[in-house]
């Protein structure tokens, strides 16, 4: 079963261009952040979340990845959000390259896990080819990352 993904999950507005974060854990507090509208309906749990999920076992997938991802009751929307490092953010990825692109999955807890699984598996697809990696970090200022990520999610 295939979902139709809502607009503002695909809202390319949703980039960091620069994370000023030096950790894991400060990354994740600065993408919690970065949300606004309403969409966050509780930042400190979806914090203690995002944390929560990342002791189980970390969302770094080696090759400078990251895709934290969480269904809980702290959003009232599904959300896409790509941000990017130019000195890397260690993760404890199994290569151990510090993380230089994340895309944190974030959906409602009404969502089913497939519901929730397909959105992340779009983020992954979108990410997973080096030359479009490479053209997210080289983008020059937040028109260009934001419009690239357009592309890559369509």
């Amino acid at each position: 079963m295939s979902i139709l993904l809502s607009p503002p999950l695909l809202d390319s507005s949703l980039c960091i261009p620069e994370l000023k974060s030096r950790t894991r854990d400060a990354a994740l507090a600065e993408v919690v952040q970065s949300l606004s509208g309403g969409v966050v309906r509780d930042a400190a749990l979806l914090r203690e979340s995002l944390t929560r999920r990342e002791r189980l076992a970390s969302t770094a997938i080696g090759k400078g990845l990251a895709f934290p991802n969480v269904r809980t009751l702290s959003v009232g929307e599904s959300r896409m959000i790509l941000a990017r490092s130019s000195r890397g953010v260690p993760w404890d990825a199994v290569d151990q390259v510090p993380v230089h692109l994340l895309c944190a999955v974030l959906s409602p807890a009404e969502w089913s896990e497939e519901m929730h699984h397909e959105s992340l598996t779009r983020a992954v697809n979108a990410l997973r080819l080096q030359r479009q990696r490479q053209k997210l970090i080289d983008a020059e200022g937040l028109p260009a990352l934001r419009d690239l990520w357009r592309e890559l999610l369509s």
